[in-house]
């Protein structure tokens, strides 16, 4: 017997089956009613819908009923794409935050969202402004040190005396010789400036300061007092310190200028008052002083202003120094200048090693007892080139050079004779062309 018998079969129940209404009530009609383009029986065209909630048309009707909208959680959780689709279509679930599984208020999707959605970025502007805010305060600050140390120097130049530069009417600026790298100051130490016939008294002291920015080095050159000259404004030879008497300041400049042929920029003159603060202010110079130098100052109080001294090497006060520099009845001229070359050595030491204080207070003390014909603008181009050729050596020697002069008698009067053309080409040959190792390989005159 057929296997449906056994089981109750009903024969009837596929006609009852066809009379039965298959039309989707209203209300669970999801796809927008009855299109009358399809008929009930008629499956061929109607939309075919996947298990992921897909519905596909065919060519003909896609363009007359659309699909429907899918949120962005049936097809997964927002952004994520790991290809799950929400088996509960229209449902809202708890949306996770993108900066990790913390749902809390702080980390919601939505602030993130507002801010970028990895949290709050920082200001490119706040931070490429920031170093800039600290160059310009370093820059504020380096300009208020400038225009202070500017200040304190214009009121140390104020108290200077300035005299007007006058041009050598002797001789040619093209017959001189000048370089650009050098500066020439030629130093006059006198014995009082006090009375009105100051510039017409002999200089006690000539040095030349050469500021060689070229080979950054200082030389000084000291030209001794005896040395028989022609002096333009007497208009006949005599002794290059009596120069002064007939010419003032310029005078000397002039006749060094017209015998030697270089250039001299300007020039500075000092008391002893000026050259005692130098020493003092930097603490003394040590110098190595001989028992007959010794002998000479304590002998002559009177000459070198009643000061004792002890031989031997120690450092020296600002009197002592100054008659140490004055000692000139037991040797010759040449140890004169040497000492006072030891002493200016010895000074510029002293400068190197002092810090900023010290020297603004040294250079307020000497300021009142210089006398120049440089202008305020040439003193800071000036000892701004010495300052960065301070860190060398220095270099020192004198005219007349050795090999080059003779003692003579001319008028009764014991001089220096000199061979002018020898002097004036090693002088220009050792201020633009020779470093401070070659003057001080070649420089014979000491052992005079």
């Amino acid at each position: 017997m057929p296997r449906f018998d056994n089981e109750g079969f009903d024969k009837n129940r596929v006609s009852r089956n066809d009379r039965r209404d298959r039309s989707v009530p209203d209300n669970e009609n999801y796809y927008g009613g009855y299109n009358e383009n399809y008929k009930s029986n008629d499956y061929s065209s109607a939309p075919v819908v996947d298990n992921q909630g897909n519905r596909y048309y065919d060519d003909y009707n896609q363009n007359d009923i659309q699909p429907p909208v899918r949120s962005e959680r049936q097809n997964g959780y927002g952004n994520n794409n790991s290809g799950y689709n929400d088996p509960l279509r229209g449902f809202d679930l708890p949306q996770r935050s993108q900066r990790g599984q913390n749902n809390s208020p702080k980390h919601s999707g939505s602030r993130n969202k507002s801010r970028g959605g990895k949290g709050k970025k920082p200001n490119k502007c706040r931070v490429l402004n920031k170093p800039k805010k600290i160059l310009l305060s370093i820059v504020a600050v380096l300009l208020v040190i400038i225009i202070a140390i500017n200040s304190v120097i214009n009121g140390i130049l104020n108290k200077i005396t300035y005299d007007e530069k006058i041009d050598n009417k002797y001789v040619t600026s093209s017959e001189l010789k000048s370089d650009s790298s050098v500066k020439n100051i030629l130093l006059l130490g006198v014995d009082a400036r006090s009375d009105d016939d100051a510039k017409k008294s002999r200089a006690d002291t000539m040095m030349l300061i050469s500021v060689d920015s070229k080979h950054k080095t200082i030389k000084m050159t000291s030209f001794l007092r005896d040395t028989w000259v022609y002096i333009p404004a007497k208009g006949s030879s005599q002794r290059l310190n009596a120069a002064c008497s007939y010419g003032g300041y310029n005078g000397v400049c002039d006749t060094i200028e017209y015998n030697f042929g270089i250039k001299i920029d300007g020039y500075v003159v000092a008391d002893f008052s000026m050259f005692k603060i130098l020493v003092d202010s930097i603490g003394g110079v040590t110098v190595n002083v001989t028992k007959k130098e010794a002998n000479e100052i304590n002998s002559h109080k009177k000459r070198y202003g009643n000061v004792k001294i002890k031989s031997g090497k120690h450092k020296l006060t600002g009197e002592q120094a100054l008659a140490y520099c004055r000692i000139r009845k037991i040797d010759t001229d040449f140890m004169r200048t040497k000492r006072q070359r030891t002493v200016m050595r010895s000074i510029i030491k002293g400068i190197k090693k002092s810090g900023p204080i010290t020297l603004m207070k040294m250079a307020k003390g000497a300021a009142p007892y210089i006398e120049t014909d440089l202008t305020k603008g040439e003193i800071k181009r000036i000892a701004f080139r010495a300052l960065m050729c301070l860190k060398n050596d220095m270099a020192e020697s004198r005219v007349p050079f050795e090999g080059t002069w003779k003692y003579a008698n001319i008028g009764g009067a014991s001089v220096i004779s000199i061979d002018k053309d020898a002097n004036k080409e090693k002088l220009i040959d050792l201020i633009y062309n020779k470093t401070a190792e070659e003057i001080k390989a070649e420089n014979k005159s000491d052992k005079k």
